[in-house]
């Protein structure tokens, strides 16, 4: 599809955004940007400041949202520990999460099991999540549920999420999403969420070291982060500020430092190209491809990971194997580039690949499979 603007996906078969993105082709000059107003100092920063509005406002168009809204910080990670320590919970909360999730969105939680929170771990049914089940577990004791709207395991989307908002808010609950292993290239609607959050280096083809984070203004109205800086409030020089402080309005009183300039100058290269593009539109012509590659791993027989039903793919394909690392190295020798571990071989679809991607996959795959030493009986 635009396989042509991606050196690495002509010279390759690349299968593994999920884990590691290609950067949009922009990059360079991004970064050569950046520098070249760096190297005014002070008098630059308006620039510097103007580049973090902007590619704000491109965040927040991607998430169809005011971009009041939306803020940087570093990682998903970080957007996930600062969530978990900023909540007051108390001991006997229940925190409900999955465990089709990426630890990221499970050792903040793990933490707070020390401080006698009872966070429960749904189980995966065929690789997804069944609704009657979150429902089941959603009750009085319910603070927050902190789900990926797919899953970095299997692939699996989740197609309920209004559904679970509308659930957790009869309780008071909050919903929490991941959207790393979405946003950019699957559709994401915000409505319902109290906060989101994506990494940026993946299918968004942008750069390490930046997170895209939502909150909703009702959400706000009762954080209190647990880290404040002076980036965090609005009048740092306050004649007060020994005392006590003020939080900027919207997501903003989030971040607590000077941003990650570099690679917002890049992120907002790949912002305009996939809002060019049309994550929608990305996303309806690749499922073409990922259903072929679901369909030729099943007829090699593998044991698959992604649900089969339309309403729950991604752009991510996965299948179990005792061997996956020597399955995944063996394709690297042949020039496929998927993710292996933790007993899986993960492939992923993105803008740059085509129906020859997905053939080539197969092929060799089905060759290493063949082999003496690969043999499945």
């Amino acid at each position: 599809m635009y396989k042509d603007l991606f050196p690495t996906a002509r010279e390759v078969t690349y299968l593994d955004t999920a884990a590691e993105g290609l950067p949009h082709p922009d990059f360079e000059k991004a970064f050569q940007m950046y520098s070249q107003i760096k190297a005014r100092g002070t008098p630059g920063r308006v620039q510097l400041h103007k580049a973090e509005a902007e590619t704000l406002d491109l965040a927040a168009r991607l998430l169809d949202t005011d971009s009041s809204n939306v803020t940087f910080l570093s990682s998903a990670s970080e957007a996930l520990s600062l969530l978990a320590t900023s909540l007051e919970l108390k001991p006997n909360d229940q925190v409900i999460i999955s465990e089709l999730e990426f630890p990221s969105n499970v050792l903040p939680w793990v933490r707070l099991k020390q401080k006698g929170i009872d966070v429960v771990v749904l189980p995966g049914h065929g690789g997804k999540l069944d609704w009657e089940e979150v429902a089941e577990n959603i009750c009085s004791r319910t603070r927050l549920i902190s789900l990926s709207l797919v899953s970095y395991k299997t692939g699996a989307y989740l197609p309920f999420v209004q559904k679970i908002a509308r659930a957790a808010a009869k309780v008071g609950a909050l919903v929490s999403i991941d959207a790393t292993q979405a946003l950019g290239r699957c559709p994401v609607n915000v409505e319902g969420v109290d906060y989101l959050m994506s990494s940026s280096f993946k299918w968004l083809l942008g750069p390490h070291g930046l997170a895209i984070v939502y909150t909703s203004p009702r959400f706000r109205e009762s954080l209190q982060p647990a880290m404040v800086g002076w980036y965090s409030v609005k009048n740092l020089f306050s004649e007060k500020r020994f005392e006590t402080y003020e939080l900027k309005e919207g997501a903003a009183r989030l971040p607590v430092g000077m941003p990650n300039f570099p690679s917002i100058f890049a992120l907002k290269r790949s912002l305009e190209f996939l809002l060019q593009a049309g994550v929608e539109n990305l996303h309806r012509e690749l499922q073409p491809l990922v259903a072929n590659l679901r369909a030729g791993l099943a007829r090699l027989g593998l044991d698959l990971l992604t649900p089969a039903e339309p309403e729950y793919a991604s752009g991510i394909v996965a299948f179990a194997n005792p061997r996956a690392e020597e399955i995944g190295k063996a394709l690297q020798k042949e020039r496929v580039i998927v993710w292996s571990g933790d007993g899986r071989v993960r492939a992923s679809v993105h803008l740059y690949n085509d129906a020859a991607d997905i053939d080539r996959y197969l092929s060799s795959l089905e060759g290493i499979l063949s082999r003496q030493e690969f043999s499945r009986a």
